[in-house]
């Protein structure tokens, strides 16, 4: 294109000089000026061929670049056709690749139903296997029996304790608390020591259904009964003791009612509000621990669940009345050791002189106790909260008196350490509570007009369980109970005591082995505590039982109200050591 660019301004050019030349006059010039014409046109025209040149070197130079930039869109395109191709492999490649995934998570499900119906499978077989040897080893093993619908499961234990105390009592397995020796007496200065088989213990559970309630019945011995012509000289007569016997029916919706002898609904549970429940201090001792409160008396209850959270529980249960006084008025009725609760037994003393022994009896009771119970168990700890309804009656002169007592508690069960500590402690505070206190203590005192007045008490009791592990438990309590002055005087002489802990009660004989004559004893108790602590190794426990050993010491002491002659106090030491076979 350049070429014929300049091609053609050349032969325009000389094309106009050829014209003028033509059109010009006739006119001859001289020579010298047409000399001058020629250069002239020659040098014009050297000027164009150069102009040309360079407008050629400048169009070869833009024609240059012009091929380069194709070369370079051509390379560009290239490059984007070969991305397009690598872009076409990749979404290619990445679909085949979501294929392939989406293919083996189908597997991999697959192979997962696949797993879990053979988990399932499995575990279905191991548990028809397991309750194939269950029932196999029932019968020929059977830990209960059936019968007629109903399962019976017999328990239990056989128990020999060996009991040594510094201080001489004359008891069982079951001690004292309320009257162990005052200091420089007899039995103060002799030991006891003691084998018991009687703490032995035989149970038997009935468990049935009627639709979607269940009926339970709990019958429960040990041998701690106190026949009046029981003793230890040549056998051990001593008769078995009811301990409980009990019937329940459970709904479905909670509620539970109760009827029979059990434990009292006043004593702590350690979950819930279920009988066989309780917390019963895991003492040797039978009469567990001062402060603690319990009751085994024939009763109602009707309990209620509500979403194993909160119980309430109301209980009817069967009363009695306990008396202390320093003056008892003439012709008063009513209490357990009245003329009219008293009565003969049949059998006669020594034939020396042939009247036949009296016995005492049970107090003639006006009304049930009441007791009533809330238990909460959030999401640490069980609690509760109770109280307690009493009512005392007496007789004399021809009128009957009647005096109202109760008490207001509170218990907790804490796991401080889940299956390895247990902290609890429970207390109550009211009037006319002596009974239910592990020292029973007296309920009332008597005022000199033959009134009942019910004595302020405070019971108060607190322990820790240790498992260290699974054969070893260790247990460590505490408790004392406090009983307060109800002091009266004497309407026959102003100068003697009446009702109870009155300062004019004679104690000038209180700490003599042989009191002298004309000094009196007349101490009640003020205030009783009582500090525990043993453990129970079980060294054997499998299919044929369990085997244990345990040891227990308590250091107890009492002290009196301070009457004439001061107040009398007393302390014993106890150790007891256990060897227990406890049925499969």
């Amino acid at each position: 294109m350049s070429k014929v660019f300049a091609g053609a301004l050349v032969w325009s050019l000389l094309a106009s000089a050829f014209l003028l030349g033509e059109t010009a006059p006739a006119k001859s010039k001289p020579k010298s000026t047409a000399n001058k014409d020629v250069q002239t046109v020659t040098q014009k025209l050297e000027e164009f061929q150069g102009q040309l040149k360079q407008q050629q070197a400048q169009i070869a130079e833009q024609q240059s670049q012009i091929r380069q930039l194709q070369q370079q869109l051509q390379q560009s395109n290239a490059q984007l056709q070969e991305q397009g191709q690598q872009t076409h492999q990749l979404q290619s490649s990445l679909q085949q690749a979501s294929q392939r995934a989406t293919a083996a998570e189908q597997t991999a499900n697959n192979l997962n139903a696949t797993v879990v119906d053979m988990k399932t499978s499995t575990a279905g077989a191991v548990q028809s296997l397991q309750e194939t040897q269950k029932a196999v080893k029932n019968l020929d093993q059977p830990s209960a029996v059936h019968y007629k619908g109903i399962t019976i499961t017999p328990g239990g234990y056989l128990d020999a304790t060996f009991i040594t105390r510094s201080r001489n009592i004359n008891s069982d397995v079951i001690g004292s608390f309320n009257s162990f020796p005052f200091d420089n007496t007899a039995n103060a200065n002799l030991t006891e020591f003691r084998v018991s088989a009687r703490q032995s213990r035989f149970t038997l559970l009935s468990e049935g259904k009627i639709g979607n309630t269940k009926l339970s019945g709990y019958y429960e011995i040990d041998f701690l009964g106190a026949a009046p012509t029981a003793n230890q000289v040549e056998t051990n007569s001593f008769t078995p003791r009811q301990r409980q016997l009990w019937g329940q029916v459970e709904f479905s919706n909670g509620l539970t009612l109760n009827v029979g002898q059990m434990w009292s609904l006043l004593t702590t549970d350690r979950k819930g509000m279920a009988t066989r429940a309780e917390f019963i201090p895991t003492t040797i001792e039978g009469s567990y621990v001062i402060g603690w409160d319990y009751t085994r008396q024939t009763s109602f209850r009707v309990t209620k669940n509500f979403s194993n959270k909160t119980w309430a529980g109301f209980e009817l249960a069967n009363p009695e009345t306990t008396a202390s006084a320093s003056y008892t008025p003439p012709d008063l009725f009513g209490l357990n050791n009245s003329t009219n609760a008293l009565f003969p037994t049949g059998v006669l003393v020594p034939s020396c002189c042939g009247t036949p022994v009296i016995t005492n009896g049970v107090s003639t009771n006006l009304a049930p106790d009441i007791i009533a119970k809330v238990a909460f168990e959030p999401d640490w700890g069980h609690y509760e909260i109770k109280g307690l309804g009493r009512f005392f009656r007496d007789r004399i002169k021809g009128q009957n008196n009647v005096s109202y007592g109760g008490g207001l508690g509170a218990a907790a069960v804490l796991p401080l350490v889940a299956k390895k500590v247990d902290f609890m402690i429970e207390g109550l505070a009211g009037s006319g509570i002596g009974r239910y206190g592990a020292a029973n203590g007296a309920d009332v005192t008597i005022r000199p007009d033959g009134r009942l007045i019910p004595i302020h008490a405070i019971h108060i009791m607190g322990g820790v369980e240790f498992h260290p592990q699974p054969k070893l438990d260790v247990y460590i309590y505490g408790g004392d109970e406090y009983y307060r002055r109800a002091p009266y005087v004497n309407p026959v002489n102003s100068k003697e005591a009446a009702g109870y802990g009155s300062s004019l009660a004679v104690n000038t004989g209180c700490n003599f082995e042989v009191a002298p004559k004309g000094t009196s004893c007349q101490a009640q108790n003020k205030d009783m505590y009582e500090a525990t602590g043993g453990f129970y190794y079980r060294f054997y426990k499998g299919p044929f039982g369990t085997f244990q050993y345990g040891m227990q010491l308590a250091f107890l002491h009492r002290t009196t109200w301070s009457g004439v002659g001061g107040a009398p106090q007393g302390s014993d030491v106890v150790g007891l050591t256990s060897i227990r076979y406890v049925l499969p």
